[in-house]
């Protein structure tokens, strides 16, 4: 197999990124310091998808408190998917998402988010699957997004390309089949940020 591109990245207040990081050395980088892995942010930064606003905004959503983000270069036909596939499913997802939900103090009404963003370089399309962190959910967090994958690439393989991303969402261990289209991860962030706007609007107005 050749090597997979990866990256990380993540949005959050100052005490979350450094609970990310300790997580981040003790389970993450010892699993990727191995063969078949090529750490590479100068690859997904060359993409325009990938765009993000780099001024501190909020996040998407007022009620997140943080994302995560694994960034993966790989390629969509059969073979190199399954070589893929095999790979990721081994990455200790699940171990990171317990011991970053168990390390944080999240308030009430707070949330934090997961994303696998897969590059697909042999037709340039990015797939974003999106899953909301909860504690003792790694194991099934790290099934869902793997079956997710699935989806996205059956719905690759039958509808083609739709956008520069198909975004996946699992809500409640529900994936959805049908991506959402966006056309860069700035784009995904904005229509979280106008969805929580229409939901403050109607409180709002339900009070006045």
């Amino acid at each position: 197999m050749s090597d997979t591109y990866y990256s990380f990245a993540a949005e959050g207040q100052s005490h979350f990124f450094r609970v990310l990081a300790d997580v981040e050395e003790e389970i993450l980088e010892p699993f990727f310091n191995t063969d078949g892995w090529k750490y590479s942010r100068e690859y997904f930064e060359t993409i325009p998808a990938f765009y993000q606003n780099k001024q501190l905004t909020a996040l998407g959503g007022l009620e997140i408190v943080g994302t995560v983000m694994c960034f993966i270069g790989t390629c969509f036909a059969k073979k190199i998917f399954d070589d893929f596939y095999e790979k990721t499913l081994k990455r200790p997802v699940g171990a990171q998402i317990d011991r970053l939900m168990n390390a944080l103090s999240i308030p009430d009404g707070k949330t934090v988010e997961y994303r696998d963003v897969v590059h697909l370089k042999d037709i340039d399309l990015v797939v974003v699957v999106r899953a909301t962190m909860k504690k003792d959910c790694g194991e099934a967090i790290q099934r869902q997004i793997m079956q997710a994958h699935r989806i996205a690439y059956d719905y690759i393989k039958n509808n083609g390309r739709k956008a520069p991303i198909h975004c996946h969402r699992i809500i409640d261990g529900k994936i959805d089949i049908e991506p959402e289209f966006f056309s860069s991860l700035e784009e995904i962030k904005k229509n979280e940020q106008n969805k929580t706007l229409s939901v403050w609007k109607k409180a709002v107005s339900r009070n006045d």
